[in-house]
């Protein structure tokens, strides 16, 4: 008596063709499509991208970008979350080691904040100029991401605080004011074709961090 086939049965979403499963497969075309994204509105901008483009640079039909995206929008939003997350684990990954020395964190991140852009021109461009061109496509996005930015600062200031108590939202100013430094800095670099050496960036936006590090107490700035 002969097993019966139990792959004849199983359903097509389960069964495995080049020895990757349909969910495999999937998440594969999302990838290549986000990464193909990132490279056309990083280099072109978001206007002047179409779909047809993006397909042809993930390699993949329209048929699998509309299964895996509703919109062009859509896929700009994946594609500006991917970039953003890539800049914020680069900067984490710097900064970890020094997470009891004020002035090493803070010399860490910035070199990293500058080295990631430099590194990383396309999704550079992307993160810090196309992105603000293209906020109402972007929606809620934009902001979450900035306010992350704002909260990573946060966290990484608030336990080196010894002087007299900042009310939260001053001091949440004061993130907003660092992050829109570093922000405005790239932009013009990036402009600039990154003429200006990275030490003397990371030099003098390090001397304006450390006024708001004594003007707020912090330990290792006073």
């Amino acid at each position: 008596m002969t097993e019966p086939n139990h792959t004849l049965s199983q359903p097509a979403t389960l069964r495995s063709y080049g020895g990757k499963s349909a969910e495999e497969r999937k998440t594969a075309r999302k990838r290549a499509l986000v990464e193909a994204a990132v490279q056309l509105f990083g280099t072109q901008g978001f206007a002047a991208v179409s779909i047809d483009a993006i397909c042809a640079e993930a390699g993949l039909t329209k048929r699998y970008f509309y299964q895996t995206f509703p919109s062009r929008e859509a896929l700009l939003t994946a594609a500006y979350e991917s970039a953003t997350r890539d800049y914020m684990q680069s900067i984490l990954a710097a900064v970890s080691p020094h997470l009891m020395d004020a002035r090493k964190l803070v010399r860490a991140g910035l070199e990293e904040s500058f080295g990631f852009v430099q590194r990383n021109p396309v999704k550079a461009r992307l993160i810090l100029i196309e992105a603000m061109t293209v906020r109402g496509q972007l929606g809620e996005m934009y902001g979450e991401r900035y306010d992350a930015f704002v909260d990573l600062m946060l966290q990484f200031t608030r336990p080196f605080l010894s002087g007299p108590k900042v009310p939260d939202k001053v001091l949440r100013v004061m993130a907003k004011s660092a992050v829109g430094i570093i922000i405005h800095l790239c932009q013009s670099w990036i402009a600039t074709d990154f003429k200006q050496p990275v030490k003397e960036l990371v030099d003098g936006t390090e001397r304006v961090f450390g006024g708001m590090g004594r003007e707020l107490g912090v330990k290792g700035y006073i």
